[in-house]
């Protein structure tokens, strides 16, 4: 009978080895929930309007340039003749302003579609700032064929990646003056989506003041082009968890349990294209140069349970060294059925925290679910020892072992060192109950 106790061993292992099934559909099955939970948040928020991204605004002001271009002609003495061709080429000036400020108010809110709930927001955006036409020889030197340019055919191009998402538009104010907008970003192809303001300029003037208010709506968070050549941009918002994206970190932020606020200041030799270019040379992905920041939301219950199934073995087997301790110093012996019902019904836990979890707060449905699995597994082991100090015993330690994964749970930075601990906690008691197993045989 000396092999008794190695043999247990290798049947307690055993019957933990085949709990990694259950284990695994379970985590499978947080994944498709989690899975449709983020095809429902995604639906919600196209519907609402995605991630808002604001650029511009950009002058565009037409010219005419004469072409020059040079043939050979063939003559009857076999020698070619050069002929010079002249003609008219139109396209337009890109203009951007001297002087541009974002200030944007994000206001939370949350939509539900079933039990899936998904966080938008809704906007206020002031625009304002200042652009200062470019001298003539400023537009000669890269247009040196320039001929002639149409102040008044100009337009002011804004751009916004979801447009169906506005919801109050105040007319664009230049110079003092209110004109509408109207929707297409034609001709600056480049922008993909947005609206445009046709002005008429005076080219006496060299300096105009614009300001613009748009109300939209959005999900998970907002981009700003830096298109000045110095852009300051201000967002605030009740939300407490902001995540600042992008190429530029704000100049100064702060948060709080009541909110954020952070502001950038961003040159415009921060970026890679000119203040002043060529319609038809600028560059396609020039929004690509962006900041702003994200609405983030720390640890979706569907992330905090798939990450507890991850601890799911590590848990079983301290719960099966627990039972083979108490074994040993009672001298009562638990059927290996009983080991399969008991890890059975740690796994079915998880089970229990997922469907909670849809309907209630984390927390309640973890304090739920753990505690329902407590009371059964303490009662049963009671019963099944005919000890109900034993009951209690494994009571108390799947209390501080819930308790603990808790606590991993919600270190999401040192999740890994204290689950590392952990499995060195669980290794030195191994060894502790096991260092007789030599000298029994003998």
């Amino acid at each position: 009978m000396n092999a008794s106790p190695l043999f247990r061993c290798g049947v307690v292992i055993g019957i933990g080895l085949l709990l990694l099934i259950p284990l695994m559909l379970v985590e499978s099955l947080v994944q498709e929930r989690a899975g449709l939970y983020r095809d429902v948040v995604r639906d919600i928020s196209r519907t609402w309007g995605g991630q808002q991204r604001l650029s511009g605004p950009y002058l565009l002001i037409p010219y005419t340039q004469r072409v020059i271009q040079e043939r050979v002609v063939p003559t009857e003495k076999g020698d070619g003749k050069i002929v010079r061709e002249s003609r008219l080429e139109s396209s337009s000036f890109v203009v951007l302003p001297s002087q541009l400020s974002f200030k944007a108010v994000l206001d939370p809110e949350s939509r539900q579609r079933g039990i899936y709930r998904a966080l938008v927001y809704s906007s206020e955006v002031d625009i304002s700032g200042r652009f200062t036409l470019p001298s003539r020889e400023a537009m000669t030197r890269i247009v040196p064929g320039l001929v002639e340019v149409d102040f008044n055919r100009a337009f002011v191009v804004m751009g916004l990646s979801h447009p169906s998402a506005l919801r109050k538009v105040e007319p664009f104010v230049w110079g003092g003056t209110p004109y509408a907008a109207e929707p297409g970003t034609q001709p600056f192809e480049q922008v993909s989506s947005g609206f445009r303001i046709p002005i008429r300029l005076d080219g006496r003037q060299t300096t105009f003041d614009f300001s613009q208010r748009l109300s939209m709506s959005g999900s998970d968070g907002i981009r700003f082009a830096p298109a000045g050549e110095t852009t300051d941009i201000s967002v605030r918002s009740p939300w407490p968890h902001p995540s600042f994206q992008g190429q530029v970190l704000p100049a100064s932020y702060e948060t709080s349990d009541k909110g954020f606020s952070a502001t950038w200041s961003v040159p415009s030799l921060a970026r890679s294209y000119p203040n002043l270019g060529l319609l038809h040379s600028w560059p396609d992905d020039f929004t690509s140069f962006a900041v702003g920041v994200d609405l983030y939301q720390p640890g979706t219950h569907y992330g905090l349970v798939e990450r507890s199934v991850k601890y799911g073995v590590l848990f079983i087997g301290l719960t099966f060294l627990a039972f083979i301790v108490f074994e040993m110093g009672l001298g009562a012996r638990l059927h290996p059925i009983q080991y399969g019902i008991v890890g059975l019904s740690m796994v079915v836990f998880y089970l229990v925290l997922l469907s909670l979890s849809e309907h209630l707060a984390f927390l309640t449905a973890y304090l739920s679910a753990s505690a329902c699995i407590i009371l059964m597994v303490s009662v049963y082991v009671g019963a099944a020892l005919r000890s109900v100090k034993e009951g209690l015993g494994i009571g108390v330690l799947l209390l501080a072992l819930y308790t603990l994964l808790y606590t991993i749970l919600q270190m999401e930075d040192y999740a890994l060192l204290m689950g590392t601990a952990l499995i060195l906690v669980m290794l030195a008691a191994l060894m502790v109950v096991s260092r007789n197993l030599a000298r029994g045989r003998t």
